[in-house]
């Protein structure tokens, strides 16, 4: 059986898009991925993961998805709410960190709520966001946030916000075509709330774990990468040794209690802050066992 369960029903449940130009991932490349909810919930599946390692071998991602985030940075700053810059300094600081050669970014999920009004600033936060990636010298990826689902009442009917996420996502092509990056639309290939599926998310918004399994391939054709050819149980076994390593990367780059740790509370407890930097080897494992599994 090939990848059926990976991607079961992907052409009748969403409708088809245009696709992008096709996204050369190398063997050699770091892959940082940023975003807000759809990008964090990602790595605790990695069905998306899955299928950019398995056309890749070799190919290391780093997940650096942030829930209820912005081009702002607003989720990131934690209790420094007088730094309305902090937060995307530190996302940028980790981004850099990571060297990576290509960095998708996917945002304006939560900014779309702000409507019409919102765009400018949207906008201007992006611009200012990739103007700080810029060092990394990375190819960069701007991926449109998904569509709203209609999950029925007593839900609120999606088309309304449908229409918010459309300009966002056209401003976000036309930032991608004004900078010379490449753009995937997300959102057009799950349907730009045409569809009537109801299964992909909870609550219209935040993908379910079946919802990342059934938009594996949507996400790669978003990116113009091909399905992989690899069987069902080797795609399964690939997904759970990078949810592992996905697991010991976050708690790698944020570890609970971090205001005891690095924060001012850290003359407290500051001294265990050495032992987060043991989580390398323990990444670096992970990461050879996902080499091992692609070789099986």
């Amino acid at each position: 059986m090939r990848l059926s369960r990976f991607l079961v029903g992907l052409t009748v449940l969403l409708p088809a898009a245009a696709q992008a130009g096709p996204l050369e991932l190398k063997p050699t490349d770091r892959l940082v991925l940023i975003g807000s909810t759809v990008i964090e919930r990602e790595q605790r599946y990695g069905y998306w993961e899955a299928v950019l390692t398995a056309r890749s071998p070799g190919l290391k991602v780093r997940n650096l998805g942030w829930s209820g985030d912005d081009v702002f940075g607003t989720a990131r700053r934690a209790f420094d709410l007088d730094k309305p810059d902090i937060g995307r300094k530190r996302l940028v600081e980790l981004a850099l960190a990571e060297k990576p050669t290509v960095i998708l970014v996917c945002y304006g999920a939560n900014e779309a709520f702000e409507g019409p009004a919102g765009l400018d600033k949207f906008r201007k936060g992006y611009e200012k966001l990739l103007d700080e990636l810029a060092p990394a010298k990375a190819r960069i990826v701007l991926m449109s946030p998904p569509p709203m689902e209609d999950k029925g009442r007593p839900l609120p009917d999606p088309g309304p916000h449908n229409k918010q996420l459309a300009l966002y996502r056209d401003s976000i092509r036309q930032i991608a075509q004004a900078r010379g990056l490449e753009f995937a639309d997300l959102f057009e290939e799950l349907g730009a709330g045409r569809d009537t599926h109801r299964d992909l998310t909870d609550n219209g918004l935040h993908f379910t774990e079946d919802g990342y399994r059934l938009t594996a391939g949507k996400f790669a054709k978003a990116l113009g990468v091909s399905e992989p050819t690899a069987d069902t149980e080797m795609m399964d076994r690939l997904r759970q040794a990078i949810r592992k390593k996905n697991e010991l990367y976050f708690y790698r780059w944020r570890p609970q209690n971090e205001t005891y740790l690095f924060g001012f509370r850290k003359h407290e407890q500051g001294r265990n802050a050495k032992e987060v930097a043991e989580f390398d080897p323990l990444v670096a494992a992970a990461e050879a066992e996902i080499d091992k599994r692609l070789k099986r």
